[in-house]
C-alpha cells in the first residue's frame, strides 16, 4: 500500500479531520462519564476515531496514512480534548506509535500491519524491565507502567536498557511486543484522566527478534531502519520523537482548559449568584476572568503552532533541528500546560460549589488537567532546568534528558 501524499492532499485531509473532531464533540461529552466509569476510552469512541481517520494523521502513506503537519495533528487533538481529554489523550498517545513504527524495519511493520493497517499499539517507555541478549534478539522480563490505551491495542512498545560494562550510558532501545506476550495489570485507579486506561503490563519472558528493536542512537543519528529504507522519508518523520510525543502529552491539557472556559462563558450568560441574585456575566470580575483565560489559551495555542511551523520549515529545507531549539520547544510545550492550568484554575475557582459535583463536566476537565501536569514530559521544573543548562553549553546526560 503506497499512496504518496502531496502537501495539498494532507492539508485538505487535515481540514476535514478538524471538522470531524468538532462533529464528534457532543458524542464525546455524552460518553465522558461512562469513559471514566470504564477507566478506559469507550470502545465506540476508538471505533469512531478509526472511522474518522485520526490515527492515520501520524501514519506513513506507504500504509495508507496521511502524514499530516504536526500543527494540524494537535489542532485535532485539542478539539477532541475540549470534550473529553481522556479520549484525546488516546488519539495522540496511541496514534503517535503509528509514527514511531515507520522508523522500525519493514519486517516489523509487516508484523503489525501486514494484514490490517489499522492495528494499534500502546507504549511504556521507562526502562523498568530487564533485557537478556540472545542469538537473533533478546529476552524481555519485567513490569512496565502507565501504558495508555493498552486495552485497545494488539502490540506494545516498551523501553529497556542494555547495560554494558565500561560504557557510561546504557544502550536504550524500544522493543515491539505482541499482545500474546504480555499481561495487562488492572491498576489504573486515579483522580484524573481516568479514561486513558493507563494500566501496567507484565512480561514474564518474551523473545524479541532483532528486527523488532529500535535503538535510541539510531533515532538520534537519523539512521533508523525506516529512514534508511524510505518508509519514514516524509518530513513528518524527521521530527525528533520527543518533540512529537511530548506534544501528545501536552495538548490534552490545553483542550481541557478551553473546554472549561467555554462552559463557564456560556453559563455566565444566564447564571446568577445564590446570595445576591446578580447575574455573573454582568460582574466585571467575571468578564476579566474570561478575558484573561482566553488570552492565556490563545497564547499557548499560538506558541504550539509556531513551534511546529518552525520545525517543519527547518526540516523541509533539509536542515537538522538544533539540540538547543529542541530544548526550547520541550520547555515551551510543558510550559503551556502550566498556562492552561492557570487559565482553568482561574475559571474553576470562579465557577462556584456546583462545579464540585461529580456529575459536572467542569470538575472532570479540571481533574484531567491536574493529572496531565504530573506526567514526566510535563515537568516544568525538569525541562526548564534542562533548557537553562543547555543555554549555558552544558548538556545533561541523564536518561530522561534523551527525551529532548
Amino acid at each position: 500500500m503506497n499512496n504518496k501524499m502531496t502537501k495539498a492532499d494532507s492539508q485538505a485531509i487535515a481540514r476535514e479531520l478538524m471538522q470531524k473532531a468538532r462533529d464528534l464533540q457532543p458524542v464525546l461529552r455524552e460518553r465522558a462519564a461512562n469513559t471514566e466509569t470504564l477507566r478506559m476510552v469507550d470502545p465506540r469512541t476508538v471505533a469512531d476515531f478509526q472511522e474518522a481517520g485520526f490515527f492515520k494523521m501520524f501514519q506513513s502513506s506507504q500504509w495508507g496514512g496521511y502524514e499530516c503537519h504536526p500543527a494540524d495533528i494537535f489542532k485535532v487533538q485539542e478539539i477532541l480534548a475540549q470534550a473529553c481529554p481522556s479520549s484525546a489523550w488516546i488519539m495522540g498517545v496511541v496514534g503517535v506509535h503509528n509514527w514511531q513504527l515507520a522508523h522500525f524495519s519493514k519486517q516489523a511493520q509487516d508484523d503489525v500491519w501486514g494484514e490490517d493497517a489499522t492495528v494499534l499499539m500502546s507504549s511504556s517507555y521507562a526502562p523498568t524491565g530487564t533485557v537478556e541478549e540472545v542469538e537473533g534478539g533478546c529476552i524481555l522480563r519485567g513490569r512496565w507502567f502507565y501504558s495508555s490505551g493498552v486495552d485497545h491495542c494488539d502490540w506494545i512498545l516498551v523501553g529497556a536498557n542494555i547495560v554494558k560494562e565500561g560504557i557510561a550510558l546504557p544502550d536504550y532501545r524500544t522493543y515491539l511486543v505482541p499482545k500474546s506476550d504480555f499481561k495487562i495489570i488492572d491498576d489504573w485507579h486515579v483522580m484524573g484522566l481516568k479514561g486513558t486506561g493507563s494500566k501496567s503490563v507484565e512480561i514474564k519472558e518474551a523473545f524479541v527478534p532483532d528486527h523488532r528493536q529500535l535503538p535510541a542512537i539510531a533515532s538520534q543519528m537519523n539512521m533508523t531502519p525506516g529512514m534508511v529504507d524510505g518508509t519514514a522519508d516524509a518530513p513528518l518523520f524527521h521530527v525528533p520523537f520527543p518533540t512529537i510525543f511530548g506534544a501528545c502529552i501536552t495538548t490534552p491539557a490545553l483542550g481541557a482548559a478551553q473546554g472549561i472556559l467555554d462552559m463557564f462563558t456560556e453559563a455566565s450568560k444566564t447564571a446568577t449568584s445564590l446570595y445576591s441574585g446578580a447575574k455573573w456575566g454582568q460582574e466585571q470580575v467575571t468578564q476579566m476572568r474570561i478575558a484573561e483565560s482566553d488570552a492565556e489559551l490563545r497564547g499557548a495555542r499560538l506558541q504550539m503552532e509556531a513551534n511546529f511551523n518552525e520545525v517543519m520549515a527547518t526540516l523541509e529545507r533539509g536542515d537538522d533541528l538544533e539540540l538547543l531549539d529542541r530544548g526550547r520547544i520541550r520547555f515551551d510545550h510543558c510550559n503551556l500546560v502550566d498556562m492552561a492550568d492557570k487559565a482553568a484554575d482561574r475559571i474553576f475557582v470562579a465557577s462556584g460549589a456546583r462545579s464540585l459535583m461529580v456529575n459536572q463536566p467542569i470538575q472532570r476537565l479540571y481533574c484531567d488537567i491536574q493529572a496531565a501536569r504530573v506526567h514526566a514530559i510535563n515537568n516544568r521544573t525538569k525541562w526548564g532546568s534542562t533548557l537553562g543548562q543547555m543555554a549555558m553549553d552544558h548538556y545533561p546526560d541523564d536518561i530522561l534528558s534523551m527525551f529532548i
